[in-house]
């Protein structure tokens, strides 16, 4: 854990100059983060957002009942940039805090930030810019995927490409692969009936295909990027509760529905889903996959030891 000391510091620094107020009447974008248990990551996620070479946007930082202190660190933010706003919550989850943020906007275009995560300076105005160009619905800015030690692509444009059909905004996202809903800017009138399932795990697999089926043309946007930090306190990587491993079942039951019903292919991998895993002091001792109407228990995860119908 960072020191709070040394971070409010940190602020105070950048923000040398003094207080940064922003006469915003009616803002152009709004930014939604959800913000729960990330004091050690949360510095890097607003200092990338308050940098922005667009400024002409709302910061909704929706503090989710965090218990450590990473609404200090948002409050001491705040203090100096005018377009912050905090709205606190009980714990309620990453899509109850997405929804309040959703409630919360005014902008005409809206995007998703997790407080884990950062963007490169200019991700909402090439996002914004490319909109605006090609009269689209969504943009989408590649994915960098972030470990300790390490980055790799996990969407990455070089070109920018205007999409209309589902199937090819589909590919473009890489779904079902990368079903994220926060490398994305979207025209909010066009995306504000969608909210997301409250107490749900892997909300954004539900949430992001309907979206880029109910709305327009899609852009790709070269040059600038996402940077999803891979942290091992997110509530998707502890071993999986079960709650969890039903919330995983559950979506990716609702992916093989939503290609079947629009006419999208899927791979037999794509298509075989782990239901359940049981673990001995977190060792997976059985797991059980299913494909079609066939159910495999497998021993260790590597030896099929029983099928059956279902």
């Amino acid at each position: 854990m960072k020191d709070l000391q040394k971070i409010i510091e940190q602020i105070q620094q950048d923000f040398k100059t003094g207080k940064k107020n922003y006469n915003i009447d009616k803002p152009e974008v709004s930014v939604i983060i959800p913000v729960y248990n990330v004091e050690e990551y949360i510095y890097d996620c607003l200092h990338s957002v308050v940098n922005q070479t667009f400024e002409n946007m709302e910061i909704i930082v929706v503090n989710d009942g965090s218990p450590d202190d990473s609404a200090k660190i948002a409050a001491e933010f705040a203090k100096y940039d005018s377009r912050i706003k905090i709205v606190t919550q009980k714990n309620a989850g990453l899509s109850a805090a997405r929804n309040t943020g959703m409630d919360t906007a005014c902008g005409n275009y809206i995007c998703f930030i997790d407080s884990d995560d950062w963007v490169e300076n200019n991700f909402i105005e090439k996002l914004y810019t490319a909109l605006q160009e090609e009269e689209a619905d969504v943009a989408c800015a590649t994915i960098i995927r972030k470990r300790k030690n390490s980055q790799k692509y996990r969407v990455h444009y070089t070109e920018k490409n205007v999409y209309t059909t589902l199937e090819n905004k589909i590919n473009a996202c890489r779904i079902p692969v990368c079903c994220y809903v926060w490398n994305k800017l979207y025209r909010f009138d066009k995306i504000k009936k969608f909210k997301f399932k409250a107490g749900a795990y892997y909300e954004d697999v539900q949430w992001t295909p309907e979206v880029l089926k109910q709305t327009g043309k899609m852009v790709t946007v070269p040059d600038t990027a996402y940077y999803y930090r891979v942290n091992k306190n997110s509530i998707v990587k502890k071993t999986p509760s079960k709650k969890k491993q039903e919330d995983s079942y559950n979506a990716k039951k609702y992916i093989i529905k939503f290609f079947d019903e629009n006419n999208l292919p899927l791979t037999k991998k794509q298509r075989t889903i782990t239901k359940f895993v049981y673990y001995i002091l977190s060792i997976p001792l059985l797991k059980i996959k299913e494909y079609s109407n066939t159910q495999t228990y497998w021993l260790f995860g590597l030896l099929p030891v029983f099928k059956k119908r279902v």
